[in-house]
């Protein structure tokens, strides 16, 4: 193995996104019963969207980043725009569970919150990735912006249609 083509987003997304999959089996949400003591859930008991699909996207892009560096398998050329987006999914959605949490008297774990700190880093790392791939968010933004307006295109065509529609049958 040779260690030396890791670039920076590599080795921060190695070791935020080993950090992540370790913390979606801490405790996440705890609740304590009285005098009996507590029962805790981990990222895996809080449902798919919250630490498994994060967990998911971690391993996708670890198993990318080691293909294309450690084997002799052929791959594409990395995509640096999906990067960025797992990077921020992995990060946003244990955010947003923080915040909203569970409902009843339930207290947040130490896991979520190394979740969340791991996240970061796996968002950086994307962001890492990002860059390193070629990309600029200058042309993200203008690619966004027109897929877009795109998408306003057809929404305002369809509502025309609809509309036209409607008037025949009056």
């Amino acid at each position: 193995m040779d260690f030396s083509k890791l670039t920076k987003g590599d080795q921060i997304l190695g070791v935020a996104g080993i950090v992540f999959i370790i913390s979606s089996f801490l405790a996440w949400f705890s609740v304590s019963i009285g005098g009996f003591g507590s029962v805790s859930a981990s990222g895996w008991d809080v449902g798919f969207l919250w630490a498994r699909l994060p967990v998911l996207i971690v391993v996708a892009m670890l198993v990318w980043v080691g293909l294309r560096l450690f084997s002799s398998v052929k791959l594409p050329s990395e995509i640096p725009a999906l990067f960025l987006a797992g990077g921020a999914l992995v990060f946003l959605l244990p955010l947003l569970k923080l915040i909203v949490g569970e409902d009843g008297p339930v207290d947040r774990g130490i896991g979520l919150f190394i979740a969340v700190l791991a996240g970061a880093g796996v968002a950086f790392a994307g962001f890492l990735k990002f860059t390193e791939g070629g990309g600029k968010l200058d042309e993200l933004k203008s690619q966004l912006a027109g897929a877009a307006d795109q998408l306003g295109d057809k929404a305002k065509s369809a509502a025309r249609d609809a509309k036209d529609t409607v008037d025949k049958k009056d």
